[in-house]
């Protein structure tokens, strides 16, 4: 699933909704009224997730609409031409023209589309407008299917309203009007005609015309791949000629940025009177050269078409002579003839009594005439045999006697004989066998030969490279659309099926779109030229604020967010308030129970009848209440737990509300709902923990979000992991004011204590560990913010306290495993703190020149400069190095200086220290700890303080050190899709392994604890009053 993009019910829910509809109608076509998808109640459900594509929702009956236009705004080129299009004011529309009226309607519906699938919060929109403009236009003359034909028209008028639309723009007023069927190609000025229109010349009957096409029709029917379509369309091998139409050919002299091809896969039955889809398998390249068919190529192309028959040719002659070889006999069976002349020699060679094949016999059976069985591929053994024959009766059965049958040999044959039997075929197997080896490297030379006639750099100027695979499912009068978009940013395709987003892969592509397996099959290809660099840009602004639209769609787009905004607000407040209600009654229930009228010294009066009336029993242990054990396990886990369960506690109190909500609470109970609700935060934990290697510097760190990314990050043992995500619903106190919110959160509890127990000493010293490096994460980022933040101030003398303290926390959660990924990016935090040096410095050496009193300048001196470089000169960068010399060079230009004596001796002592550092160094272990109270609002002020440092230009020649930082975590908890632990889910249960509670043999995974881990790794152990 594409970085939490849907959930996982919703994956393909066009398709199951339209199975669904279909069973409940008991086979009934499906009408344009059907009912295809409903909104979920719970906003969050449709809230957009790090800014993945928008799908589009199917308003029924209108996949195909969402494929097209998917495969189009995914065009940078397209995409930009739109947005910026700029309307004719309404005022100018003219009432006369319907039709012109019509498109810039649709133009600017599709353009209110574009933006909202750039900038919307929502996880898909609504299409409803654009394409209710779009089916008008039909309604007046044809019947509204979704069959591939009209589909095909539909995507034909889309095209024609855009170019109409830009005809007369007023930001293309420079170029012509006019039909594209009117004006050559060349002449064109309209960006819809330069980006769709291509041209060709058609040549026969001894005449040339040109022409133009916005899509080129292939053919799919006994064709292998699109080139040998291509071949047949235009040389005219796919029309019968005669002497009165001679074969006519087709050269494009212009081919469009954006090529479509439209694959025929129907076809009329004479027999049947309806038209049919064809399935046939039909290959396509990922980059599809187009220099054969260019006219400029026109002479060497049919030379090469020439040479190409002349191989085939021969390939052909070749490949019936192996034929004759491989399929030898003059019967209707046929074997290769090297065998034949094997198994004669061997016949030959056999001697009568001599390797006797061993079998059973039944002493009691009559010698019977035999007949030899028919070959049978069913299987069938002798319980079928025996009932198909009831009526023979079985004589009785005797012991099996083993007996040999002797193998077939010659009756008389001498040695003679045999010798020249054996001369020949030995020497006639061996020269079949030479021959049948020569034939098929030939056939291999001349089908190389024949692959590769239009491979060279000549034949390769026009590379297209495959964008989009519009599919289709089913047959010609009804089925499903989608459409597979290749990602240009991250090199991936992904799959646009209605509101599913999803990542394929190529293999995935293929087995749906090229036909010959099932009914699905492509039905578009549109390639992009990959010359024009306009259309190789990378998708920036589909993952980007909305600051790059126009004012009019900024508005748009910014009221839409805010309207779906204040719906999650107004959900989330009505779910606060069940959850409040549910609290007051479960409270009121309480104190009902505690006014019983039963008195007190009844209750005892009965209690000592019973237990006179009862023999004496041992009484049970007393179980303490389920509350009194929370309390007493909460002491063993870290003080930490709860401050980093707090931070996803919008997203808990999300995943509880869905879980209690539906059915699996009410038929399955707590612990099934506590399951369910922990496969959603493990989902949207994983996807979050993809994201973290997308760039060096992410302007988002989702680490600072929670903390399972940050132990994701780092290979943190399973145990560790699974407890730590328990952990997120069972420190949540606020939960126990709803009964079913307070079930789930005493069995986290339960499952929580069982991993405990299992984990051992060892174990929970590790889950203490972790939290503390996550903690000492956060002191790092802290620090880093607050020291930028100054830093732009130009308060360096403060700005470097913190950014020292970030290096030293930074670089020993480095150091604790070299291999992990445990803090921020050196390279910047090295930077900052070393231009704040750099600054302090000058800012002290003036003040030391210019000021009488020098008393504070020389703390500032002794106290910041001088441990500064005795910190510089541990390292290894270089620019560090640089800095120090820098530093020193700057002071030995003011030790030239005249000063009083007072002066002199300071700035003496100071010179002789400047160049012998002192050897003591403060560690992680010296800074102590922040106070989490302190860490409020990571993630944010992070955010804030990246666009701070690349707006000033920090970010711009940071070298990429971090590209090891591919992998995000191995073994049991891989976040790959395909990995059995999460596939399956996290089960809650005493019994099953991987689950939580269950046995687990990971431990020998993740981090080794020492006895003394916490001390020796220098991380400060928190107590429970900080």
């Amino acid at each position: 699933m594409l970085g939490g993009q849907v959930t996982r019910e919703e994956q393909d829910i066009s398709r199951v909704l339209e199975a669904s509809l279909a069973e409940s109608k008991s086979g009934t076509k499906r009408k344009r009224s059907d009912l295809w998808f409903v909104d979920p109640l719970n906003p969050h459900l449709r809230e957009r997730e790090n800014w993945c594509p928008v799908g589009l929702k199917n308003v029924g009956n209108t996949c195909w609409f969402s494929a097209l236009i998917q495969s189009l705004f995914h065009v940078n080129r397209f995409r930009h031409l739109l947005i910026n299009f700029q309307p004719h004011p309404r005022s100018e529309f003219s009432a006369s023209n319907p039709a012109e009226t019509r498109s810039l309607r649709f133009t600017e519906e599709l353009r209110n589309l574009f933006s909202l699938m750039i900038g919307s919060y929502r996880k898909y929109v609504d299409p409803s407008k654009a394409v209710e403009i779009l089916k008008e236009g039909f309604r007046s003359h044809m019947g509204v299917s979704d069959s591939q034909q009209d589909v095909s028209e539909f995507q034909g008028k889309l095209l024609e309203w855009l170019e109409d639309a830009f005809r007369n723009s007023p930001s293309t007023l420079t170029e012509s009007s006019g039909s594209f069927c009117s004006k050559d190609p060349k002449e064109q000025t309209n960006p819809m005609i330069e980006l769709f229109y291509g041209g060709y010349t058609e040549i026969g009957n001894n005449k040339e015309d040109d022409s133009v096409f916005l899509q080129f029709n292939l053919n799919v029917n006994g064709v292998r791949d699109v080139h040998e379509s291509l071949e047949q369309e235009t040389t005219g091998g796919s029309q019968p000629c005669s002497e009165e139409s001679p074969t006519k050919e087709i050269w494009f002299n212009k081919l469009p940025p954006i090529m479509t091809f439209m694959l025929t896969r129907y076809d009329y039955n004479k027999q049947l009177q309806r038209s049919e889809k064809l399935h046939s398998k039909l290959e396509f390249p990922q980059v599809l050269f187009m220099d054969r068919y260019m006219h400029i190529n026109k002479t060497e192309t049919k030379k090469r078409r020439e040479d190409s028959k002349k191989l085939r040719e021969q390939l052909q002659t070749l490949q019936a002579k192996l034929d004759t070889f491989i399929n030898y006999g003059s019967g209707r069976k046929r074997v290769p003839l090297q065998d034949v002349l094997q198994y004669a020699l061997e016949f030959a060679e056999s001697k009568r009594g001599c390797d006797d094949t061993p079998v059973k016999d039944n002493s009691g059976f009559n010698d019977v005439e035999m007949v030899s069985p028919k070959p049978s591929t069913s299987g069938v053994g002798s319980e079928t045999l025996d009932q198909a024959s009831p009526h023979i009766n079985s004589p009785p059965v005797s012991p099996m006697l083993t007996i040999k049958v002797p193998n077939p040999a010659p009756k008389n044959i001498s040695e003679s004989e045999l010798q020249v039997l054996q001369d020949c075929l030995c020497r006639w197997r061996t020269e079949v066998e030479n021959e049948v080896r020569e034939l098929q490297e030939n056939i291999s030379i001349l089908e190389s030969k024949i692959n590769e006639m239009y491979s060279d750099a000549g034949m390769q100027k026009y590379p297209y490279h495959l964008h989009a695979v519009l599919v289709h499912e089913g047959q010609t009068a009804s089925g499903h659309y989608w459409a597979y978009i290749f990602d240009l940013k991250k090199q991936r395709w992904l799959k646009f099926n209605d509101i599913t987003v999803s990542e394929a892969t190529w293999e995935e592509l293929e087995k749906e779109s090229v036909g010959g397996y099932h009914n699905a099959t492509a039905y578009c290809l549109i390639y992009i030229d990959q010359n024009r660099a306009d259309m190789k840009t990378v998708n920036e602004d589909t993952a980007s604020p909305i600051s790059q639209l126009p004012p009019y769609l900024q508005q748009l787009v910014t009221e839409d967010n805010r309207k779906f905004m204040k719906e999650i607000e107004d959900w989330d407040r009505e779910q606060m308030k069940k959850i409040a209600a549910s609290a007051a009654a479960a409270a009121s229930a309480v104190g009902d129970q505690e006014i019983n009228p039963v008195s007190k010294s009844q209750n005892v009066s009965t209690q000592t009848q019973q237990q006179q009336q009862q023999p004496q029993q041992q009484p049970p242990p007393p179980q303490p209440p389920v509350q009194s054990q929370m309390q007493s396990f909460a002491k063993r886990t870290s003080p930490l737990s709860e401050v980093h369960a707090q931070l996803s506690f919008q997203h808990t109190i999300k995943a509880l509300t869905a879980a209690m909500e539906g059915e699996v609470f009410v038929k399955k109970g707590a612990n099934a709902a506590l399951n369910e609700a922990i496969d959603k935060e493990l989902e949207r934990l994983k996807s979050l923990a993809k994201t973290v290697h997308d760039d060096v510097l992410p302007r988002q760190d989702p680490r600072l979000d929670h903390i399972l990314v940050y132990l994701f990050d780092n290979n943190a043992n399973y145990n560790v992991i699974k407890r730590v995500l328990l952990e997120q619903f069972s420190n949540l106190s606020i939960l126990d004011r709803d009964p079913r919110a307070k079930k789930i959160r005493q069995e986290a509890f339960k499952c929580e204590e069982e991993i405990q127990q299992q984990s051992g000493k060892h174990g929970s010293r590790e889950y203490m560990v972790w939290h503390q490096r996550y903690h000492q994460f956060r002191c790092v980022v802290h620090n880093f913010i607050k020291g930028v933040k100054l830093y732009h101030e130009n308060t360096f003398q403060s700005a470097l306290n913190f950014l020292r303290n970030a290096y030293l926390l930074n670089r020993h959660l480095h150091k604790l495993s070299p291999d992990g990924v445990k803090g921020l990016n050196d390279d910047l935090l090295k930077c900052y703190r070393r231009k704040c040096l750099l600054n302090l410095n000058l800012e002290t050496a003036k003040k030391f020149e210019e000021e009488k009193d020098v008393t504070e300048t020389l703390k500032l001196m002794h106290h910041d400069i001088l441990s500064s470089i005795s910190e510089f000169s541990d390292s290894e960068d270089a620019d560090d190095a640089k800095a120090i010399d820098s530093i020193r060079n700057q002071w030995c230009t003011v030790v030239g200086k005249d000063f009083d004596s007072y002066k002199s001796e300071k700035l003496q002592d100071f010179f002789s220290k400047l160049f012998e550092p002192s050897a003591a160094q403060r560690s992680a272990s010296d800074l102590g700890s922040t106070p989490p109270s302190e860490l409020q609002n990571l993630a944010s002020s992070y955010q804030h303080v990246i666009s701070l440092c690349e707006k000033h230009g920090f970010l711009r020649n940071l070298s990429d050190n971090d590209g090891s930082r591919s992998k995000i975590f191995d073994d049991e908890y891989n976040v790959d899709d395909n990995d059995d632990h999460h596939n399956s889910g996290i089960g809650i249960g005493g019994g099953g392994g991987g689950g939580i509670g269950g046995s687990d043999d990971d431990d020998d995974v993740g981090l080794a604890v020492d006895e003394d881990d916490v001390q020796d790794e220098g991380i400060e152990t928190i107590s429970s009053e900080t």
